[in-house]
């Protein structure tokens, strides 16, 4: 049997948490929160030995990974950050059983989404920037498929399931 994770990555307001929690329920993969706010209070051998420790499950999606930590832990004084070393070792790790899903929105609609729910890490400024970061950051990606979806044209359903079709 093939082992298939998913690695949800995106800005805030981007719909992560949306299509996690439904192909979730449709796949019943576990979740594991990869994100840097949740994890990056450490130093940066405790953040990469969490990681590793990432890499080594089957069937679960992840709901941010080490490339949100490579976008925001710079914004943050007090965030561990990965080395570049440390990244391409785990995305390494991963190879041949994890596809990234990358959530993306235009602007106006990231802004809509953010004025309706505002978030008490990030700024809309930082949303933005942290957008830019993103394309950059997966641009580097070498191991793993990365696939790209526009949640400001395609609904969370309608996500999914590509997602299941198609990876």
């Amino acid at each position: 049997m093939i082992n298939i994770n998913y690695i949800v990555v995106g800005t805030d307001c981007s719909g992560k948490t949306s299509l996690v929690d439904m192909l979730s329920d449709i796949t019943e993969f576990n979740v594991v929160k990869g994100s840097s706010f949740q994890h990056s209070k450490c130093t940066q051998d405790e953040l990469f030995n969490k990681f590793l420790e990432f890499t080594k499950l089957d069937d679960t999606i992840y709901d941010r990974f080490t490339y949100c930590n490579e976008v925001y832990a710079p914004m943050y004084d007090d965030f561990a950050m990965l080395s570049d070393e440390q990244r391409r070792f785990i995305e390494k790790e991963m190879k041949d059983k994890a596809t990234i899903i990358y959530l993306y929105a235009d602007d106006e609609v990231l802004e809509e989404r953010f004025n309706s729910r505002g978030d008490d890490y990030v700024s809309l400024d930082k949303i933005k920037y942290a957008k830019g970061k993103y394309e950059e950051a997966l641009h580097n990606v070498e191991h793993l498929e990365v696939v790209k979806f526009d949640t400001g044209k395609m609904t969370t359903k309608e996500i999914v399931e590509q997602i299941l079709l198609n990876y």
